[in-house]
């Protein structure tokens, strides 16, 4: 079931807001000898970061965007496929399609913990720390976006 557009926003900015909170506690860049030991002040740091980037880019992709871009953009996309959503939100300049399914295939390899492989693990925490980035701007801009229709 979809959440009201509101209800799914107001979960993306808290998500935004702890996911930011966490990139600001986690040393930059990181190294593999930080992420090698029991830290347990930093694993709780990337675990709350990994957390809030994998429900943030859920709820976007099952609450918001289709929602978004049929009540806000008045797109016939109710029961579009979401590559079909997404490109009409690429047409407005929302996000690309293709960075979408990059951020999808991100969030799945964050759910892997590659405890032989630091370096790995490291990248892709470190690629993940750039897409957060570009995911709170998206929030930002679906925000600015329906703040103009109310």
């Amino acid at each position: 079931m979809t959440l009201p557009l509101q209800v799914a926003l107001d979960q993306c900015r808290r998500h935004v807001t702890i996911m930011q909170s966490a990139l600001a506690d986690l040393p930059a860049p990181l190294s593999a000898s930080a992420v090698e030991h029991d830290d347990l002040a930093l694993l709780r740091t990337i675990d709350q970061f990994v957390y809030r980037f994998i429900k943030l880019q859920d709820t976007l992709g099952e609450h918001v965007l289709r929602t978004f871009a049929s009540e806000v953009l008045a797109e016939p996309v109710n029961d579009a496929p979401l590559i079909d959503v997404l490109t009409r939100l690429e047409r407005y300049g929302f996000l690309e399609a293709v960075q979408w399914a990059r951020w999808r295939s991100l969030r799945n390899s964050l759910t892997h913990e590659y405890p032989d492989h630091p370096e790995t693990r490291i990248a892709v925490l470190e690629e993940a720390r750039h897409a957060a980035d570009a995911l709170t701007r998206l929030v930002e801009q679906i925000d600015a976006r329906c703040a103009r229709l109310g």
